[in-house]
């Protein structure tokens, strides 16, 4: 098949997009038992899964469960803080890129078993090493909030907080089981953040809902305006999110996701078009050192709590918990890692590719490094044919997506996520 067959194939197929790998049986063969190794590896991430939410939205594919009473918290709170501990105490020297703690909804949890979280937090970073770049970053939504976890937040040390919206419209937000936050309390909590000392706040929306449209769009970027966050982030509703299959067409997505990009522009929001995360800096990528490291780096990172995933230059894991959450898997005293997996290059390389497509494009070099050979050389032909056709430029060291690519990302970025044998 060529490249611009592959193309062909691939391009309204929705499973390709950030996704990767498609299905986990594709790395089945590369299992292994036991713990990812990170022996050789001084400077890394750290990202904590808080499953736990007030309610649990229909698009959601991560793993979370309804909030459960504080003591299964407090528990679970305690087993992932033992396990952060232990990793350290196993790897001495450590030197921290990035903490960031999701879920689910980390301010789910009651007052007392978020501050349980914080100290815990602090605790941890009083024996590390920190680059000086680090940007710790945690989720929240408005309706779980208190003054007490904002306080707790800012005296950790935390100055950057995201919190989801998705949209304005309660119409769309009805449809996949979620709640409204009116504007002002919005505004109400944003103001008590900064006040706090939390000098970044991200708003998260998505694209892609039923019954989003251009007038709901709108509402959005009208909120963004009233509220004036540093940063917004934009997720893609994908066909792996949901069993519903009834999804918008590439062209309708890229007409939303450009709507978007031309709002936030007028508003003074940066971001090269195909990236996902803006910022009114434009010396900053919207998102926490964590996440930036991943992207441009493929930088290793370390999961901890229930399905948590973690990946350097050797493989990638999951903790238990990755295939479903059940109420036993809360009273472990550790959530060790279920499925290890020893990856060839190509299969590092491709995993790095699915992380860079978030913000649009990806490093030659590093693409390089994790092939042990020239990209630029083993990708001649899936370069050629992309610069051929429009869909990506280069600047220096980086491949970015242009305006006419991004309506295919999935299928253009899916060309160099791993050696094609058969390419003629």
């Amino acid at each position: 098949m060529t490249v611009s067959e592959l193309y062909e194939s691939r391009k309204n197929d929705p499973r390709w997009n950030t996704s990767y790998p498609l299905d986990p049986t594709d790395w089945a063969r590369y299992r292994v038992a036991g713990a990812l190794p990170f022996d050789d590896e001084r400077c890394l991430s750290f990202y904590v899964h808080i499953p736990f939410c007030k309610q649990l939205c229909a698009f959601c594919e991560y793993t979370r469960m309804l909030c459960p009473d504080e003591k299964v918290q407090n528990s679970y709170i305690h087993a992932v803080i033992s396990d952060i501990k232990r990793f350290e105490q196993q790897h001495p020297g450590l030197v921290l890129q990035g903490f960031d703690i999701g879920g689910g909804t980390p301010t789910a949890l009651s007052d007392d078993n978020f501050s349980l979280l914080m100290n815990g937090y602090k605790e941890v970073l009083s024996g590390l090493e920190l680059t000086a770049d680090f940007e710790p970053s945690i989720e929240a939504s408005f309706d779980t909030l208190s003054k007490n976890k904002v306080k707790a937040i800012a005296n950790g040390g935390i100055r950057r907080l995201s919190l989801g919206v998705q949209t304005a419209s309660d119409s769309v937000l009805d449809k996949v089981n979620r709640r409204g936050v009116v504007a002002q309390r919005m505004q109400e909590w944003l103001s008590v953040a900064w006040g706090c000392g939390i000098g970044k706040v991200n708003l998260d929306f998505m694209y892609g809902l039923k019954g989003q449209n251009a007038a709901t769009i709108e509402n959005d970027l009208a909120l963004i305006e009233k509220l004036k966050p540093q940063q917004v982030t934009l997720y893609e509703l994908r066909t792996n999110w949901i069993a519903n299959k009834d999804l918008p067409s590439k062209h309708t997505l890229f007409e939303h996701y450009s709507q978007y990009h031309r709002g936030l522009a007028a508003l003074g929001y940066q971001a090269p078009f195909g990236q996902n995360t803006f910022s009114v800096n434009d010396h900053d990528m919207g998102v926490s050192s964590y996440i930036r490291h991943r992207m441009k780096e493929g930088a290793p990172y370390k999961g901890f709590g229930i399905s948590a995933q973690s990946m350097n230059r050797k493989g990638v894991s999951y903790n238990v918990g990755k295939n479903g959450l059940h109420n036993a898997l809360l009273h472990r005293r550790s959530f060790e890692e279920e499925y290890t997996y020893l990856l060839p290059e190509n299969e590092i390389a491709a995993k790095y590719i699915a992380i860079a497509a978030y913000s649009g494009a990806f490093s030659i070099s590093v693409l390089s490094s994790l092939l042990k050979q020239d990209a630029s050389q083993t990708y001649r032909e899936q370069l050629d044919f992309c610069f051929g056709k429009g869909f990506l430029r280069q600047k220096g060291d980086r491949i970015q997506i242009t305006e006419k690519g991004f309506e295919h990302y999935g299928a253009v970025f899916s060309l160099f996520s791993n050696r094609i044998p058969n390419v003629d």
